[in-house]
Parts: structure tokens; sequence; C-alpha cells
């Protein structure tokens, strides 16, 4: 292990395990500062390329982060802004609309540095390795989904949030 991530040799192997997922969470965090965009629109454009296009709204983003619709709406129209996404009226509801990434999102999400960066060592698992990880992370995520309070404003998850991840469930 690296340095400040030892065993502690008094038997605190979650402790260790804590501490990594930290780590692994900051530098995931800190590669998200990359080709003039910040992490949360990183996410964004991960969302919208990755949802069905009718999760393709403001509110289910929100909803999705666990955030307010205020600061959602800022990161989309910025990548609005940018060219990254374009919006369309949404067919169901009459003051609704929809995002679809632009051919210059979808070529910035070929060069996206998470996957860039967590692509190699998961291609190098095992695909039982991958599938104890995928079970694990979601565990871990909906643990802390379900425990940690949403913001008083924020728009609430009508469905279980780690089915939003499109991930298979082993």
């Amino acid at each position: 292990m690296s340095e400040g991530l030892e065993a502690s040799g008094d038997g605190a192997a979650g402790d260790d395990v804590v501490n990594l997922l930290d780590h692994v969470s900051r530098l995931v965090y800190g590669i998200g500062f990359a080709e003039g965009l910040f992490p949360a629109q990183w996410v964004a454009l991960r969302y919208f390329h990755d949802s069905d296009e009718s999760a393709r709204t403001l509110t289910a983003l929100a909803r999705f982060q666990r955030i307010h619709l205020a600061p959602v709406s800022r990161t989309v129209a910025t990548l609005v802004d940018k060219g990254l996404l374009s919006r369309r009226p949404h067919p169901g509801f009459k003051r609704g609309w929809l995002f679809d990434l632009t051919d210059d999102g979808r070529a910035l999400l070929d060069r996206d540095p998470l996957r860039q960066l967590l692509g190699p060592p998961v291609a190098g698992m095992t695909e039982s390795e991958q599938a104890v990880l995928a079970t694990l992370m979601k565990r871990i995520v909906t643990h802390m989904q379900d425990r940690s309070p949403a913001p008083p404003d924020a728009v609430p998850a009508p469905v279980p949030p780690a089915a939003a991840l499109n991930l298979p469930i082993a």
C-alpha cells in the first residue's frame, strides 16, 4: 500500500478499505478538472450519454445526483452554451426539455479522463473480478444514498438510486 494507507496492524482492515475508497474518490474528483470542464459537468455528460431518452431531463439528473435542481440547471445550461448538449422540447411535458449530446459532446466523451484512467485497470480484471467489484460498489453506493440526507429542497428520487447506474446486478 502507498504511504499513509498501510495496514494499521490492529485488525482495522475495514478502516483500510474506507481509506482506500476515500483516496480513490479524491483521485477521481481531481481528474474531473479536464478539457475545460468541472467534475459535475463530466457527470452530467456521462449521465445524458448513458440514460434512456425519457430520463434525459434536468429533474432526472438532479434525482440521480440527489442534489438541488438549481445547480443542475446551471451545469446543464453551461454544457448547452459550450455546444456539448442540445435541448429540445419534451413531448410529454409542455414546459419540459430533453437533453442530448451533440457531436462535440460525444467527441469529448471519447476523451473522458475518468474512463481513460480507470478503463485499463478495470479491463485488466477478469469478468468475475469486475462482477464482484460492481456488486460491492453498488452495495456501497446504495448504503450511502439510503443513509445520507438529501438536501431539503432536492428533487426526491422516485426509484432506488442504484438502479440509475445502468450496471448489471450480479
